[in-house]
């Protein structure tokens, strides 16, 4: 399988990834929204628990509301982006670490990984909007950092822009 044969089998196989930034952004925002009416703790949970469920839940919308079936079993993409985890497993120990002295960085930590592993979803998809957002997130992940931004607004911010981009991607795979 050629790179751009498996790039649009992915793309038609996850509607582009849109399905897939649209259950990361609602989770961001949820946990979030935790974080801002419960404690950090909480909102930490919600995301590290409920990031857990991303690619499931993403692959039954994709197949309910877009209709979409598996890649195909040989597609070398599906195996880079799943390789492409190791990102969000690292950035994740690396923020609960922190968090330990620095709380407040838990978010703007994992944010990083997340925009990094979009980088990496230019290649999966063949699509310049991947690094458009993984910048985009890694840019918010800075700036929160060191303007000490409160850990539910990063959290906010970077479930916003995910949203936003999955609008993007979405709307116009549904016509």
């Amino acid at each position: 399988m050629h790179l751009g044969e498996a790039q649009r089998d992915m793309r038609r196989a996850y509607v582009n990834g849109g399905v897939g930034i649209f259950v990361s952004g609602l989770l961001w925002v949820i946990a979030g929204a935790v974080t801002l009416y419960a404690d950090l703790f909480s909102g930490m949970a919600t995301l590290f628990f409920g990031g857990m469920l991303i690619h499931p839940l993403s692959r039954l919308l994709a197949r309910r509301i877009f209709y979409r079936g598996r890649a195909r079993v040989a597609n070398p993409m599906e195996m880079l982006a799943l390789q492409s985890t190791a990102f969000l497993i690292i950035g994740l120990v690396i923020a609960y670490m922190v968090s330990g002295t620095y709380g407040n960085w838990f978010f703007a930590i994992t944010l990083l990984a997340v925009g990094a592993r979009y980088l990496v979803f230019q290649t999966v998809y063949g699509m310049r909007m991947f690094v458009v957002l993984g910048l985009v997130l890694i840019i918010i992940a800075a700036a929160a950092l060191w303007g000490g931004m409160d850990p539910a607004y990063v959290a906010l911010a970077g479930g916003a822009t995910e949203l936003l981009c999955s609008a993007f991607i979405l709307v116009p795979a549904k016509r």
